[in-house]
């Protein structure tokens, strides 16, 4: 089984050490990025800015994003936060606290000012798509962290660690072969079977130098894009992560099945209860298709344990 390092949003007692930000020190001090990171690399922190228009607000914290730039200069590394969309998008990251006064890390577009800075990348054994534009601020990189906020989306029921990178590591024209796949298939398959397939592109040239983190809080309806935020569908869960991202979304996806529904939310408007496909009922896309593709194509277990931290 693959490990799953988990801390725990809930505060066990009134001390410090038992709050978020410092169960998720530990938990970096857990991991293995001190064997990933070596003096000198460069590393490409891949959240998502937000939306363009200042309308949603659900998206990860800066302090943890400070976190963990802190951590990743403490063990040598040279970190710069990246999302898509260019430099507007990159502008929208600084207005919404991710600036180098903030954060000490530099933002950068994932494909350029204008994405058109991409490394075409052939695809092995492809489900959907066979030819995949990666941005070249992640394919130069040495190390690549993915800080994934967990929520909905209604192209694939749920957006976690893999849509990060499928979609927020690439240029537009394979975001929008992504896209494509949905008009022939109204269940998502297809396009979740393509963000495996451009996930896989991403990550190809960083064996042994990828690292994936789920901020599995304020779990929004859906996806960070949207200009809008609405309650969360469950209680915070906290911070989970693991070099096996099969593993991470597998584990990140039950526990928001399993948690309470949160009162006043849209899942409890539909009625739903504890361990329901949450994202299925929401969306009619089931999250686990992504999980699954990535699986068949050798890039994780289903398996997993949890390590509290």
């Amino acid at each position: 089984m693959s490990k799953v390092l988990f801390a725990d949003a809930k505060l066990e007692r009134l001390e410090k050490e038992y709050s978020l930000p410092y169960k998720f020190i530990k938990l970096l001090d857990t991991s293995p990025l001190k064997n990933i990171i070596t003096e000198g690399n460069i590393v490409a922190i891949k959240i998502h800015f937000g939306d363009m228009h200042h309308g949603g607000y659900r998206v990860i914290r800066p302090i943890f994003v400070k976190i963990l730039v802190d951590y990743v200069k403490k063990l040598g590394g040279i970190p710069f936060l990246t999302d898509t969309w260019g430099l507007r998008h990159s502008i929208i990251g600084i207005e919404n606290g991710y600036g180098y006064g903030a954060i000490s890390a530099p933002v950068v577009p994932v494909s350029g000012i204008k994405e058109t800075d991409v490394i075409k990348v052939h695809v092995p054994n492809p489900l959907r798509i066979s030819e995949v534009e990666v941005g070249t601020s992640v394919f130069y990189a040495d190390v690549l962290i993915n800080f994934a906020h967990s929520k909905g989306h209604p192209s694939s029921g749920y957006g976690g660690a893999i849509k990060n990178i499928s979609m927020g590591c690439v240029g537009p024209n394979t975001r929008s072969a992504i896209h494509n796949l949905e008009r022939d298939d109204p269940m998502g398959k297809a396009f979740q079977e393509g963000l495996a397939d451009a996930f896989h592109a991403v990550i190809l040239n960083k064996q042994d130098k990828v690292f994936h983190i789920n901020y599995v809080m304020d779990v929004a309806p859906t996806c960070d894009c949207a200009p809008w935020s609405d309650t969360p569908i469950v209680p915070d869960i906290g911070i989970m992560a693991s070099d096996d991202v099969v593993a991470l979304e597998k584990a990140a996806i039950d526990l928001i099945n399993q948690a309470p529904i949160m009162p006043n939310s849209i899942a409890e408007k539909a009625g739903m209860k504890p361990g329901e496909n949450k994202f299925f009922i929401l969306h009619g896309r089931d999250p686990y298709l992504q999980v699954e593709a990535l699986y068949r194509k050798g890039l994780g277990r289903m398996e997993y344990k949890i390590v509290r931290v």
